[in-house]
Protein backbone atom coordinates (compact mmCIF):
# COMPACT_ATOMS: atom_id res chain seq x y z
CA UNK A 1 0.00 0.00 0.00
CA UNK A 2 1.48 3.36 -0.67
CA UNK A 3 1.96 5.63 1.57
CA UNK A 4 0.55 9.48 0.87
CA UNK A 5 2.09 12.92 1.40
CA UNK A 6 -0.18 13.35 3.94
CA UNK A 7 -0.08 9.84 5.37
CA UNK A 8 4.16 10.89 5.93
CA UNK A 9 3.07 14.44 7.05
CA UNK A 10 0.38 12.75 9.90
CA UNK A 11 2.99 10.75 11.14
CA UNK A 12 5.54 12.93 11.23
CA UNK A 13 3.27 15.18 13.10
CA UNK A 14 2.72 12.16 16.07
CA UNK A 15 6.69 11.63 15.82
CA UNK A 16 6.91 15.39 16.76
CA UNK A 17 4.54 15.29 19.22
CA UNK A 18 5.44 11.99 20.99
CA UNK A 19 9.33 13.59 21.40
CA UNK A 20 8.13 16.92 22.68
CA UNK A 21 6.02 15.29 25.59
CA UNK A 22 8.79 13.20 26.23
CA UNK A 23 11.06 16.48 26.52
CA UNK A 24 8.33 17.64 28.89
CA UNK A 25 8.67 15.10 31.11
CA UNK A 26 12.26 14.74 31.09
CA UNK A 27 12.41 18.58 32.02
CA UNK A 28 9.81 17.91 34.74
CA UNK A 29 12.22 14.95 36.38
CA UNK A 30 15.29 16.96 36.06
CA UNK A 31 14.07 20.54 36.47
CA UNK A 32 15.11 20.28 40.05
CA UNK A 33 18.63 18.19 39.22
CA UNK A 34 18.04 15.48 41.62
CA UNK A 35 16.27 11.81 40.93
CA UNK A 36 13.14 12.18 43.06
CA UNK A 37 11.76 9.05 45.10
CA UNK A 38 8.07 8.20 43.83
CA UNK A 39 7.97 6.95 47.24
CA UNK A 40 5.72 9.18 49.75
CA UNK A 41 6.55 10.52 53.46
CA UNK A 42 7.13 13.24 55.54
CA UNK A 43 10.10 14.18 58.12
CA UNK A 44 8.40 17.57 59.35
CA UNK A 45 7.66 18.33 63.11
CA UNK A 46 4.72 19.68 64.31
CA UNK A 47 5.18 23.24 63.92
CA UNK A 48 5.30 25.01 67.39
CA UNK A 49 6.03 24.36 71.01
CA UNK A 50 5.33 20.85 72.40
CA UNK A 51 5.56 20.24 75.85
CA UNK A 52 4.43 17.27 78.61
CA UNK A 53 5.51 14.58 80.86
CA UNK A 54 8.51 12.51 78.92
CA UNK A 55 8.48 8.37 78.82
CA UNK A 56 11.73 7.03 76.72
CA UNK A 57 13.34 3.88 76.08
CA UNK A 58 15.99 2.46 73.95
CA UNK A 59 16.88 -1.15 73.23
CA UNK A 60 19.38 -2.90 71.09
CA UNK A 61 17.18 -5.67 68.62
CA UNK A 62 17.58 -7.69 65.81
CA UNK A 63 21.46 -8.29 65.49
CA UNK A 64 22.01 -4.68 67.42
CA UNK A 65 20.20 -2.41 65.81
CA UNK A 66 19.33 0.50 68.56
CA UNK A 67 15.09 1.54 68.58
CA UNK A 68 14.36 4.36 70.28
CA UNK A 69 11.09 5.57 71.49
CA UNK A 70 9.57 8.84 72.84
CA UNK A 71 6.20 9.85 73.94
CA UNK A 72 5.16 12.74 75.13
CA UNK A 73 1.93 12.95 77.65
CA UNK A 74 0.18 16.24 78.49
CA UNK A 75 -3.56 17.00 80.37
CA UNK A 76 -4.11 13.23 79.89
CA UNK A 77 -3.43 13.23 76.26
CA UNK A 78 -0.48 11.49 73.71
CA UNK A 79 0.68 14.64 72.15
CA UNK A 80 3.88 13.44 70.85
CA UNK A 81 5.36 9.70 69.71
CA UNK A 82 8.74 9.63 67.65
CA UNK A 83 10.54 6.48 66.67
CA UNK A 84 13.92 6.48 65.57
CA UNK A 85 16.31 3.31 64.95
CA UNK A 86 20.28 3.11 64.36
CA UNK A 87 22.27 0.32 62.24
CA UNK A 88 24.13 -2.09 64.34
CA UNK A 89 28.10 -0.71 64.69
CA UNK A 90 28.93 -3.67 62.45
CA UNK A 91 26.43 -3.41 59.97
CA UNK A 92 27.15 -5.27 56.69
CA UNK A 93 27.22 -2.18 54.61
CA UNK A 94 29.58 0.25 56.09
CA UNK A 95 28.27 3.19 54.71
CA UNK A 96 25.24 2.83 57.12
CA UNK A 97 26.96 1.41 60.18
CA UNK A 98 25.45 3.28 63.44
CA UNK A 99 23.31 5.95 60.98
CA UNK A 100 20.10 6.77 62.19
CA UNK A 101 17.15 5.86 59.96
CA UNK A 102 14.57 8.60 60.50
CA UNK A 103 15.89 11.29 58.10
CA UNK A 104 18.92 10.06 56.28
CA UNK A 105 19.88 8.49 53.16
CA UNK A 106 18.80 5.02 54.73
CA UNK A 107 15.25 5.59 53.59
CA UNK A 108 16.12 6.14 49.62
CA UNK A 109 18.50 3.42 49.73
CA UNK A 110 15.73 0.85 51.39
CA UNK A 111 13.41 1.88 48.97
CA UNK A 112 15.21 1.43 46.15
CA UNK A 113 15.65 -1.91 46.65
CA UNK A 114 12.25 -2.76 48.59
CA UNK A 115 10.03 -0.57 47.14
CA UNK A 116 9.33 0.89 50.75
CA UNK A 117 10.82 2.82 53.09
CA UNK A 118 11.84 2.61 56.43
CA UNK A 119 10.71 5.42 57.66
CA UNK A 120 6.97 5.34 55.73
CA UNK A 121 5.44 2.28 58.43
CA UNK A 122 6.57 4.54 61.46
CA UNK A 123 5.21 7.84 60.71
CA UNK A 124 1.96 5.52 59.57
CA UNK A 125 2.12 4.15 63.26
CA UNK A 126 3.13 7.10 64.89
CA UNK A 127 -0.28 9.20 62.87
CA UNK A 128 -2.61 6.11 64.20
CA UNK A 129 -1.11 6.20 67.82
CA UNK A 130 -1.89 9.77 67.74
CA UNK A 131 -5.35 9.49 66.42
CA UNK A 132 -6.48 6.50 68.74
CA UNK A 133 -4.84 7.78 71.74
CA UNK A 134 -3.03 4.32 72.30
CA UNK A 135 0.87 3.06 71.57
CA UNK A 136 0.42 -0.93 71.89
CA UNK A 137 -1.74 -3.33 70.22
CA UNK A 138 -2.35 -3.64 66.29
CA UNK A 139 -1.91 -1.10 63.71
CA UNK A 140 -1.40 -0.90 60.29
CA UNK A 141 1.82 -1.19 58.51
CA UNK A 142 3.09 -0.27 55.05
CA UNK A 143 4.05 -4.10 52.99
CA UNK A 144 7.86 -4.19 52.72
CA UNK A 145 8.62 -2.01 55.83
CA UNK A 146 7.56 -3.36 58.84
CA UNK A 147 9.92 -5.10 60.32
CA UNK A 148 11.01 -2.47 62.76
CA UNK A 149 7.92 -2.03 63.57
CA UNK A 150 7.33 -5.35 64.95
CA UNK A 151 10.24 -6.35 66.46
CA UNK A 152 11.16 -3.16 68.10
CA UNK A 153 8.81 -0.02 67.96
CA UNK A 154 5.66 -2.01 69.08
CA UNK A 155 7.86 -3.64 71.93
CA UNK A 156 9.43 -0.68 73.36
CA UNK A 157 5.46 0.81 73.21
CA UNK A 158 5.08 -2.27 75.31
CA UNK A 159 7.80 -1.18 78.00
CA UNK A 160 6.36 2.54 78.16
CA UNK A 161 2.78 2.03 78.42
CA UNK A 162 2.33 0.82 81.82
CA UNK A 163 3.78 4.04 83.20
CA UNK A 164 1.84 6.25 81.23
CA UNK A 165 -0.69 6.58 83.64
CA UNK A 166 2.10 7.94 86.08
CA UNK A 167 3.53 11.35 86.04
CA UNK A 168 6.91 11.20 84.44
CA UNK A 169 10.02 12.85 86.71
CA UNK A 170 10.99 14.65 83.01
CA UNK A 171 9.28 17.03 81.03
CA UNK A 172 10.08 17.83 77.35
CA UNK A 173 9.76 21.00 75.78
CA UNK A 174 10.17 20.86 72.12
CA UNK A 175 10.19 23.90 69.08
CA UNK A 176 9.98 23.68 65.54
CA UNK A 177 9.62 27.06 63.23
CA UNK A 178 10.54 27.39 59.07
CA UNK A 179 14.15 28.67 58.71
CA UNK A 180 14.95 30.39 55.40
CA UNK A 181 15.80 28.31 52.33
CA UNK A 182 13.90 25.42 52.80
CA UNK A 183 14.48 24.34 56.15
CA UNK A 184 12.40 23.91 59.74
CA UNK A 185 14.93 23.93 62.93
CA UNK A 186 13.92 21.99 65.61
CA UNK A 187 15.22 21.96 69.50
CA UNK A 188 14.08 19.47 71.80
CA UNK A 189 14.98 19.95 76.14
CA UNK A 190 14.41 17.29 78.26
CA UNK A 191 14.53 18.51 82.05
CA UNK A 192 14.21 16.81 85.56
CA UNK A 193 14.05 17.81 88.59
CA UNK A 194 14.65 21.94 87.34
CA UNK A 195 17.57 20.70 85.55
CA UNK A 196 18.11 20.12 81.73
CA UNK A 197 19.55 16.65 80.77
CA UNK A 198 19.42 16.55 77.04
CA UNK A 199 19.57 18.91 74.60
CA UNK A 200 19.14 18.25 70.67
CA UNK A 201 19.42 20.42 68.18
CA UNK A 202 18.83 20.03 64.06
CA UNK A 203 17.46 21.33 61.28
CA UNK A 204 15.50 19.14 58.82
CA UNK A 205 15.30 19.90 55.03
CA UNK A 206 11.95 20.09 52.74
CA UNK A 207 10.09 17.38 51.68
CA UNK A 208 10.33 18.01 48.07
CA UNK A 209 13.98 19.32 46.65
CA UNK A 210 11.63 22.29 44.95
CA UNK A 211 11.21 23.80 48.37
CA UNK A 212 15.03 23.95 48.82
CA UNK A 213 16.53 27.36 47.25
CA UNK A 214 20.08 26.18 46.92
CA UNK A 215 20.88 23.60 44.41
CA UNK A 216 23.36 22.42 46.47
CA UNK A 217 20.78 21.40 49.13
CA UNK A 218 18.24 19.97 46.93
CA UNK A 219 19.66 16.24 47.11
CA UNK A 220 19.06 15.96 51.24
CA UNK A 221 15.43 16.59 51.01
CA UNK A 222 13.56 14.44 53.67
CA UNK A 223 16.63 14.50 55.30
CA UNK A 224 18.43 16.39 58.38
CA UNK A 225 21.85 18.38 58.89
CA UNK A 226 22.15 15.88 62.05
CA UNK A 227 21.12 12.37 60.78
CA UNK A 228 22.70 12.46 56.58
CA UNK A 229 25.57 10.63 56.04
CA UNK A 230 26.53 12.95 53.24
CA UNK A 231 25.84 16.54 54.22
CA UNK A 232 28.83 19.20 53.94
CA UNK A 233 28.66 21.50 56.80
CA UNK A 234 30.54 24.28 55.30
CA UNK A 235 32.04 25.31 58.86
CA UNK A 236 34.33 22.17 57.89
CA UNK A 237 33.28 20.63 61.31
CA UNK A 238 30.50 18.11 61.22
CA UNK A 239 27.06 19.09 62.11
CA UNK A 240 26.13 16.20 64.66
CA UNK A 241 29.80 16.92 66.41
CA UNK A 242 28.73 20.72 66.79
CA UNK A 243 25.26 19.36 68.29
CA UNK A 244 26.51 17.07 70.59
CA UNK A 245 28.82 19.28 71.91
CA UNK A 246 26.03 21.59 72.36
CA UNK A 247 24.28 18.94 74.61
CA UNK A 248 27.21 18.36 76.63
CA UNK A 249 28.04 21.81 76.83
CA UNK A 250 24.55 22.61 78.03
CA UNK A 251 24.25 20.06 80.37
CA UNK A 252 27.30 21.05 82.26
CA UNK A 253 26.49 24.91 82.52
CA UNK A 254 23.26 24.76 82.46
CA UNK A 255 22.80 27.55 80.65
CA UNK A 256 20.61 27.41 77.20
CA UNK A 257 21.92 30.22 75.22
CA UNK A 258 25.71 30.14 76.71
CA UNK A 259 27.79 28.61 73.51
CA UNK A 260 31.05 30.47 73.89
CA UNK A 261 32.54 27.14 73.74
CA UNK A 262 30.96 25.76 71.03
CA UNK A 263 33.12 24.67 67.79
CA UNK A 264 32.47 27.06 64.73
CA UNK A 265 31.11 30.29 66.51
CA UNK A 266 33.53 32.79 65.27
CA UNK A 267 32.36 34.90 61.82
CA UNK A 268 35.49 33.16 60.31
CA UNK A 269 38.66 30.43 61.70
CA UNK A 270 42.03 29.43 60.92
CA UNK A 271 40.98 25.99 59.25
CA UNK A 272 44.44 24.47 60.06
CA UNK A 273 44.18 25.34 64.03
CA UNK A 274 40.93 25.22 64.57
CA UNK A 275 39.25 23.21 62.01
CA UNK A 276 36.78 25.29 60.74
CA UNK A 277 36.26 28.09 58.67
CA UNK A 278 33.38 30.08 59.06
CA UNK A 279 30.72 30.63 61.72
CA UNK A 280 27.80 27.83 61.58
CA UNK A 281 24.50 29.64 60.54
CA UNK A 282 22.60 26.74 62.98
CA UNK A 283 24.26 28.61 65.80
CA UNK A 284 21.91 32.24 65.08
CA UNK A 285 18.79 29.52 64.36
CA UNK A 286 19.75 27.89 67.56
CA UNK A 287 19.59 30.77 69.77
CA UNK A 288 16.57 32.54 68.74
CA UNK A 289 14.31 29.21 69.00
CA UNK A 290 15.88 28.14 72.67
CA UNK A 291 15.29 31.70 73.71
CA UNK A 292 11.76 30.96 73.04
CA UNK A 293 12.13 27.46 74.30
CA UNK A 294 13.61 28.87 77.70
CA UNK A 295 10.93 31.70 78.15
CA UNK A 296 8.08 28.85 78.04
CA UNK A 297 10.21 26.70 80.55
CA UNK A 298 10.59 29.74 82.92
CA UNK A 299 6.89 31.00 82.71
CA UNK A 300 5.64 27.11 83.74
CA UNK A 301 8.37 26.86 86.22
CA UNK A 302 10.40 24.03 85.26
CA UNK A 303 13.51 25.56 85.41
Amino acid sequence: MAITKSKIAKLFSIVVLVALMAACSAEEETSTGVQETDLEWSVQPELGITKGDYYYTEERFRQGHLGQLEVVKNDGEIVHVEFNEKTRPNYYHRYFQDVPKRMSEYNFSMGEKKGAAWIQSVVKVEEQMLEEQRITGEFDVVSGASNSINQAMIPLAEKIEPTLDQPSDQKYYSIAEKLDGGLTGLLKVVVSDKKIVSVKYDEIFADSPDEIEDPALKPFYRQSKYQSVEYHEPSRIGFNVQMDALNEGVVESQDLLDISDMPAIGESGDYAKSGYTTRNTAWDNYLRLAEELLAEMKNDGVL
